[in-house]
């Protein structure tokens, strides 16, 4: 006959075993689900950072080309400053700089120029000269010096919109 303890034991163990070796596979599978999570959070990150550095670069080499112009129109700027005559001087400017590296004259005394940044991003500077010096003693004040893009968003126009003919029957009393 046989021990009724040796029994029970043997029945516990195994529960016990079975036990231990579903908390050990359930703690695996969320040590690997979250190592998958901080895989995939971390490539997303290191993407998202990339194009922030892309855009970055591209933004100060930008910068730099337009700062670069800038430089170019002061120069021609100093260049005519010894002339007695004013419109003689914004003549000579505007013969010296008129489309080059893009250089676009909007009236005799203001310039403007776009660099480009990305694919449909620039960086424009408008840019406004003059024969007397400014406050500043410079003989050029920077309008602007800003980025915009020339993406077309395309307005979503797909909403079904009540049309004042069906409000007016709305309120109409009968």
């Amino acid at each position: 006959m046989r021990d009724s303890s040796s029994d029970r034991s043997s029945s516990r163990s195994a529960i016990s075993v079975g036990t231990t070796t579903l908390v050990l596979i359930f703690v695996l599978l969320c040590l690997l689900t979250f190592s998958v999570l901080s895989l995939v959070s971390a490539r997303a990150n290191m993407r998202l950072s990339q194009k922030s550095a892309d855009r970055t670069t591209a933004y100060y080499e930008a910068e730099n080309a337009s700062s670069d112009i800038l430089i170019q129109v002061t120069e021609a700027v100093q260049k005519y400053l010894n002339i007695s005559d004013e419109d003689t001087f914004f003549k000579n400017v505007r013969t010296e700089l008129d489309g080059k590296n893009g250089i676009r004259f909007t009236d005799d005394e203001t310039l403007t120029w776009t660099v480009s940044l990305t694919e449909n991003q620039y960086l424009r500077a408008e840019v406004q000269i003059s024969f007397q010096p400014f406050s500043n003693g410079n003989h050029y004040r920077i309008i602007a010096w800003n980025t915009y893009t020339d993406y077309d968003w395309g307005t979503d126009q797909s909403l079904p919109l009540l049309e004042s003919d069906s409000l007016q029957g709305l309120f109409m009393e009968e």
